[in-house]
């Protein structure tokens, strides 16, 4: 491949690695880049001068994203042998080279220097020549050539395009193939508009004569956009039979619109020159640096000058220009000499009167000897006066959005209040949180003071942006033994219909509030500007206040201030209807479930029996989790562990009738699975709509043998010489899933000294864990335990599995030794 693209008359040169390091360049490149030797250099050492031009950061996007990148009629300042920069316009393509993972490991760089137009075509038909030859190999470059190449059959189809192509035409390359320019879908015209036949496309001509047919200009339709486009066809025959005509054709063109564009561009321009100068839509001039030969209309009513003025040679560019505007003026007529225009600029012109007019001017040159141009002005008056009322209006909505988002706040925050008042039945956490939510988004202090069995009033949550003056708050709600002057008082505000605004700015602070009180004290300590309290209500019955105060150089609350604090005044009063409620609910459930607990334990010989039952501490839920023990003859031990899915009174209702059922069914039938079973039935017909998992076991206290079934509870834990193990062998699924379900049972023989553990999900279960962990924590926990009696066996298991300070479930725990 290096002998094959040494051969390449275009510049091919291969980069590899980050620092882009010359790994191989043909002889083509070695003269693009002015004669020199570049192989084993990096870029940058190699082509110092092309720094800063854009094309480094191109190979590093590159070989970065692997994405190609092509260039056209791109400008390169570039150092020949003899030190002299040369400007070439070059069309080029960088292409990733991918290594054996796929990632790009280097870039391979195609360039044409399009700088001789001709000389460009020549080697363009030397390659078309050499890729006659090897096509094979050539396949890649073909690909990636920025011209568009099509391949004719003999008979005129399309047997192959390349991307550039596709691209060109507006379609997917695959699309062109079997098209012909001799069927029913050509559709081109010539540059003057006429159709142009497709028997005299260059493919078709060169497959008929055998020769080379070259830069033959026709306008296709663009297949995506619709426009069209100006392509210029060279057709190149290749592989001839024996009656001497091609059997293939090449054919390649460029894409010439822009260059018709402008064309058209430049006609364009002259005629609009003409038309502006006409209609007097803005002012053009000629001039050169001292003087101004001609000006239309619109440009001497801008500045206030007359024909005759002009004709008397009394317009001059240095007197009508403002002394700090000569710079401007120099470095413009410096762009004019380096590059025959200037690029437009703003400045001000002294108009004839005086008054300063502003402007924005571009100027072309129209002679160099000596240097003369013409230049268009726009007066910018309006421009700016537009300016200044947009500059107004911008900062009118500047306001009307801080507004906004000061509403999408407070909107948020009652939201968030909402939530914690829905989510928390903990009155002191409710409040708690609430002050928490206006500090500082709302105030800068908060406070809920509620009203005490003995008539008082007690801060009970408070919050604020100083937290060393929270002793302030906390001791507002101490009686005041007297009370001096009129004003607002702790007192009368709890009293009040309606929440109260305060502001002290309107008047000082003994005018609004009663001096010498506990408020009075805390609003001066807090250097309090602003103040909202709100009366809270539960029940129809007034229990507390909110107030929330502003202090120091923040902005003073406003009466839509006061709309969003009774808002939330109004969700923390129904959060404290719903705790009281929600406190009475759990009173009741916890009263039923503790009735339905067993009062006692049976005392039998050889027997240790021990429970646990742990609450839950988040929340005021109330399970559904019961034990139960009990003798089903002389010498047998009915044990049950069970959990009603639910926390509330439903639960620990149905809880004490499921308990109640299978007790009746155990002394009936002692075998455990048909107690599942009829249980299971019971809970079907009787509370449809309840869930319960249980383990019951039936213990033989002379023989150690248990005999067990389970319905969708964790398995018991059995303890003895050994590791404990886990009674996992009759599952079942849980009561009142199904309308009928049968039960496996199982048998155990509990060794002595050994015992058995029952517990429900909340001991092995939580949010850091899953039950499976959970499980293996309780198995690992008993392994070395040195447990006594059963009520070692619940202290272990409560040390070592649960949280001291919070369970999210309740923990039953029913612990079972043999002696």
């Amino acid at each position: 491949m290096r002998e094959l693209l040494s051969e390449l008359p275009t510049a091919v040169a291969y980069l590899s690695g980050p620092d882009h390091r010359f790994e191989f360049a043909n002889e083509a490149y070695r003269q693009l880049v002015g004669g020199r030797h570049v192989e084993g250099r990096p870029i940058r050492g190699a082509l110092p001068e092309v720094q800063g031009q854009g094309y480094f950061e191109l190979l590093d996007q590159v070989l970065r994203t692997g994405e190609p990148y092509r260039g056209s009629e791109a400008r390169v300042v570039v150092v020949d042998s003899a030190g002299t920069p040369n400007e070439l316009f070059v069309d080029f393509v960088y292409q990733p080279v991918r290594g054996a993972g796929g990632t790009p490991v280097g870039v391979l760089v195609q360039a044409a220097d399009v700088t001789d137009h001709v000389r460009g075509k020549q080697r363009l038909e030397q390659l078309t020549v050499q890729l006659r030859e090897t096509q094979e190999r050539y396949q890649s470059l073909f690909r990636t050539m920025l011209q568009g190449v099509v391949y004719h059959g003999p008979e005129g189809v399309i047997t192959a395009a390349n991307p550039a192509a596709g691209q060109m035409l507006g379609v997917d390359p695959e699309q062109l193939v079997g098209l012909s320019p001799s069927g029913e879908s050509w559709n081109a015209v010539r540059e003057d508009g006429r159709p142009f036949p497709g028997a005299e496309h260059p493919a078709m001509v060169a497959l008929r004569t055998g020769t080379t047919v070259r830069a033959r200009v026709m306008g296709v339709r663009h297949g995506r956009t619709g426009e069209r486009r100006w392509l210029s066809v060279t057709a190149v025959p290749d592989s001839f039979g024996p009656d001497g005509l091609p059997r293939r054709v090449y054919a390649m063109f460029d894409d010439v619109t822009r260059e018709k564009r402008t064309a058209a561009a430049l006609r364009e321009r002259d005629q609009l020159i003409g038309r502006l100068r006409d209609a007097d839509v803005l002012g053009i001039v000629t001039a050169d640096e001292t003087r101004i030969f001609d000006a239309n209309s619109a440009f001497l009513r801008m500045v206030g000058y007359t024909p005759e003025d002009l004709a008397a040679g009394h317009i001059r560019w240095p007197e009508m220009t403002p002394a700090e505007w000569v710079p401007a003026d120099a470095d413009a007529i410096e762009q004019l000499r380096a590059t025959g225009s200037c690029r437009p600029f703003e400045k001000e012109l002294l108009h004839a009167d005086g008054h300063r007019v502003p402007i924005l001017l571009g100027a072309a040159v129209i002679g160099h000897e000596p240097l003369q141009w013409i230049t268009f002005v726009l007066d910018q008056s309006e421009r700016r006066a537009a300016e200044a009322e947009r500059t107004r209006l911008h900062a009118a909505a500047e306001a009307a959005r801080a507004q906004a988002e000061r509403v999408e706040e407070r909107l948020s925050l009652l939201l968030r209040a909402g939530a914690v008042v829905a989510a928390t039945h903990d009155r002191r956490q409710m409040l708690q949180h609430a002050t928490g939510l206006v500090v500082p988004a709302l105030g800068d202090f908060s406070a809920v003071v509620l009203a005490d069995p003995g008539g008082g009033l007690a801060v009970v949550a408070a919050e604020l942006v100083q937290p060393e003056c929270r002793p302030l708050l906390e001791g507002l709600g101490v009686r005041d033994e007297c009370v001096v002057g009129p004003g607002v008082t702790l007192e009368t505000a709890f009293a009040a219909p309606t929440g109260q605004l305060l502001r002290p700015q309107e008047a000082p602070l003994g005018a609004w509030v009663s001096p010498g009180t506990r408020l009075a004290g805390v609003l001066e300590g807090l250097s309090a500007n602003s103040l909202i309290t709100v009366p809270l209500t539960s029940h129809a019955k007034r229990v507390g206040l909110l107030l929330v105060g502003r202090s120091g150089d923040r902005t003073p609350f406003a009466g839509n201030d006061l709309e969003v604090v009774e808002e939330l005044g109004r969700r923390l009063s129904a959060g404290l209807a719903n705790v009281e409620g929600f406190a009475r609910d759990h009173s009741v459930a916890e009263t039923l479930q503790r009735a339905v607990l067993p009062g006692a334990l049976p005392r039998l010989p050889g027997l240790d029996l021990a429970v646990r039952y742990l609450p839950a501490t988040e929340g005021a839920k109330v399970g559904g989790d019961w034990y139960d023990a009990f003798p089903v003859d002389e010498n047998r031990l009915a044990l049950v562990i069970g959990d009603v899915v639910g926390h509330d009174i439903g639960s620990a209702s149905a809880m004490g009738q499921v308990r109640n059922a299978l007790r009746a069914y155990a002394v009936d039938d002692s075998d455990p699975s048909t107690v599942l079973a009829r249980t299971n039935s019971a809970v079907r017909r009787l509370l449809p709509d309840t869930l319960a998992t249980v383990f019951y076991a039936r213990l033989d206290l002379r023989t150690g043998q248990l005999t067990y079934a389970n319905a969708g509870h964790p398995p018991p834990l059995a303890i003895g010489a050994g590791v404990p193990t886990l009674l996992d062998s009759a599952g079942g699924l849980v009561l009142g899933a199904v309308p009928s379900t049968e039960y496996a049972w199982a048998e155990r023989t509990l060794t002595r000294p050994g015992g058995l553990l029952l517990y429900s999900d909340g001991l092995i279960e939580n949010r850091s864990q899953s039950l499976d962990e959970g499980l293996s924590a309780l198995v690992s926990a008993m392994t070395d335990s040195t447990a006594d009696t059963a009520d070692d066996l619940c202290r272990i298991a409560e040390q070592e599995l649960l949280d001291e300070s919070t369970r999210a479930d309740d923990v039953c725990m029913l612990a079972v030794r043999l002696t």
